[in-house]
């Protein structure tokens, strides 16, 4: 049998050009080696043709017939590469291969470079930036180049920097508006008493009772920036409970007809009473909230007008409405009267005007029981106050 198989290897090469010497033997001697180590076993693996390997690794190829193993040929397979040429090719690969992965590298090392750079960019400058934000310099702006993760995060920056300008802007307006407006009372004050001191202005009954008008709108000033204060930090008290609205808002409406009548003007409700508009409240806020804007409306109605209150329902939640005569007021200034201390034009004088702070009040009120406070033009020609609040079911 290797007889055979030694024959068909070397007619295998018979066809083959090789070189002359040593090298032309090698391929013939590399298979001859080759078959030589293959033997043919029985079903157990008993060897019936070959030579005994005992200290050499085989590999196995079964021999079937009907899907039934009849016996195997064992073979060794080889673990060196003896031939030149195999050599030759196998050190000519790894060449290739090692220039290739240098040049893999290098490429990688340069893209691995531009990248860190395009990512260390911004990111550099995003902290240098940050480190001036900090320290109060709220101009600071980052250019965004990319649309990416970096980019959006460049982009939050000029957000929160353009937020704390604003915020410092309008803290600064926020204390200087809150000195003018305890400066001219006090100024007022420091003037009226000189001239008693002086013995100019007599300290009469009547020169007393403007002094302490002044005193009291002073302080009423002072409650309301308290109040304000703690409305900013969320540290005033609510006691929510279900509080029946309809009750409530005759209730304040009753306690402001005096006034009302007073300022040459007709305050009436269109609420049904018959309607149970439940919602979650504090009761006294609603009452503050309500009296803000009762007192609002009576100061800034022309006299001889009227001043309606109606209730609502509008899907989830519980609408009141008040409507005044004229004045009005203009359209791109209706979302700006919710603002502390901003006043109208024509309510700057201290005789009619307040200090700008009961509507911001009942802004913050009306967050705190998350409903929405708008502004509108009324059907009476006035101004329009829409209050918002969650129904309870």
């Amino acid at each position: 049998m290797k007889d055979i198989i030694f024959a068909e290897s070397d007619a295998l090469f018979e066809g083959i050009p090789v070189t002359q010497g040593a090298d032309a033997e090698a391929p013939r001697a590399y298979y001859r080696e080759f078959v030589s180590s293959i033997n043919l076993h029985d079903a157990d693996k008993k060897l019936l043709l070959g030579v005994s390997k005992p200290n050499q690794t085989l590999d196995w190829i079964p021999i079937t017939q009907a899907n039934n193993i009849i016996g195997f040929i064992s073979f060794v397979k080889p673990k060196v590469v003896s031939r030149q040429q195999d050599q030759n090719f196998i050190q000519h690969q790894f060449k290739i291969f090692s220039v290739i992965s240098l040049f893999v590298l290098v490429i990688a090392t340069i893209v691995a470079t531009l990248l860190a750079r395009r990512i260390s960019k911004p990111l550099t400058s995003l902290a240098q930036k940050a480190h001036a934000l900090s320290s109060g310099d709220y101009s600071q702006k980052i250019p965004v180049s990319s649309q990416d993760e970096i980019g959006q995060l460049c982009n939050s920056f000029n957000q929160l920097s353009e937020a704390l300008a604003a915020s410092q802007k309008s803290r600064a307006l926020w204390v200087a508006d809150i000195s003018h407006e305890m400066r001219t009372p006090l100024s007022v004050l420091k003037v009226q008493i000189e001239a008693m001191q002086d013995g100019i202005r007599p300290a009469n009954h009547e020169n007393l009772g403007f002094v302490y008008e002044k005193v009291l709108g002073l302080s009423n000033l002072i409650d309301d920036l308290f109040e304000l204060s703690l409305s900013d930090v969320g540290a005033l008290t609510y006691h929510k409970q279900n509080v029946s609205l309809a009750p409530l808002v005759k209730t304040c409406i009753d306690h402001f007809q005096v006034k009302a009548q007073a300022a040459g003007l007709t305050l009436k409700d269109n609420i049904d009473a018959g309607q149970d508009y439940l919602i979650m409240a504090d009761r006294n806020r609603l009452q503050q909230l309500l009296s803000n804007l009762f007192e609002n409306s009576i100061r800034y109605t022309s006299s001889g007008g009227i001043i309606e209150v109606g209730i609502g329902v509008r899907d989830t939640f519980i609408q009141i409405t008040i409507d005044d005569s004229p004045p009005g007021v203009e359209l791109e200034q209706q979302e700006k009267i919710f603002e502390r201390l901003y006043r109208l034009e024509n309510s700057r004088s201290r005789e009619t005007g307040g200090a700008g702070l009961g509507l911001a009040i009942c802004k913050n009120i009306v967050d705190a029981h998350q409903g929405k406070i708008t502004a509108s033009s009324s059907h009476l020609g006035g101004l329009q106050i829409r209050v918002e609040l969650p129904r309870s079911f």
